[in-house]
């Protein structure tokens, strides 16, 4: 894809389209409120990036922008007009979106799943095209085969992909969604994810191994609690036994200063 020099000009927002398949899974009117905000008082600090299609234009790069420029009831705004293939748009956007400082890993996996299921691209091409290497291209791919509970976690953020893929180890939804729950109201580390998972593991496997071993196999293999650390003694608590209590923020600090 060459780089053209051109000037800026300005495109009536009536003749712009958004992107067919946005690479955002979601865009926090917030944050187009405040880049509107921005744009009115100091101005469009940089053009957008289009490309004609059909006697119209496409959105390659500055989506969000646009969006601002619609809320500010603008009628125009400054574009580099390039002529790109459709594969150069991909990439384009894909390069553009990459680089962005709010993008989640479960967007990060759906450029690189667009640009190996849509555009036939290789691990290693897309890898190499990215600067990535072609095993963490493909690992990001597999966080989109999870359950749908942890796709969301990892989009908002609630949880990092490494926890994600502990969890998904847990052949039961509802053990998943318990211990996901747990992750997300009191944090819980990879590592005691990962020892909450081997434990879950451990007593299926005793389970299935005394079905058919009469009453002593039950006896031996019942199941075992988990404990993790109380949040104020610091002593070991049992999942499924804690309590929960309603505090302000002010009362909360007095109780953590305290500790």
């Amino acid at each position: 894809m060459k780089n053209e020099l051109m000037k800026a000009q300005n495109v009536q927002l009536t003749l712009i389209d958004r992107p067919a398949v946005p690479d955002r899974l979601s865009i926090d009117p917030e944050h187009i409120k405040d880049l509107a905000a921005s744009i009115a008082e100091t101005g469009l600090q940089s053009p957008i990036v289009l490309t004609q299609r059909d006697g119209r234009y496409e959105i390659v790069s500055g989506d969000c922008r646009y969006q601002a420029f619609l809320s500010l009831g603008r009628t125009e705004i400054p574009a580099y007009i390039r002529k790109l293939s459709d594969e150069d748009v991909v990439i384009y956007r894909a390069t553009e979106n990459l680089q962005r400082k709010d993008l989640t890993v479960i967007e990060e996996a759906r450029i690189y799943k667009n640009l190996h299921d849509n555009h036939e691209m290789s691990w290693e091409m897309i890898a190499k095209r990215v600067g990535k290497t072609p095993g963490l291209v493909k690992r990001r791919c597999d966080l989109l085969k999870m359950p749908e509970i942890l796709i969301s976690a990892m989009h908002e953020k609630k949880i990092g992909y490494a926890v994600a893929e502990e969890l998904c180890r847990l052949p039961d939804a509802g053990k998943i969604e318990y211990y996901l729950g747990y992750c997300i109201d009191h944090g819980a580390s990879l590592r005691v994810v990962a020892d909450w998972v081997r434990e879950e593991l451990s007593v299926q496997r005793q389970r299935s191994a005394s079905a058919g071993g009469g009453d002593w196999g039950s006896a031996l293999f019942e199941t075992k609690p988990i404990y993790v650390a109380c949040d104020v003694c610091h002593g070991p608590m049992e999942i499924g036994k804690e309590k929960s209590l309603r505090i302000c923020a002010a009362c909360n600090e007095t109780i953590k200063a305290n500790m």
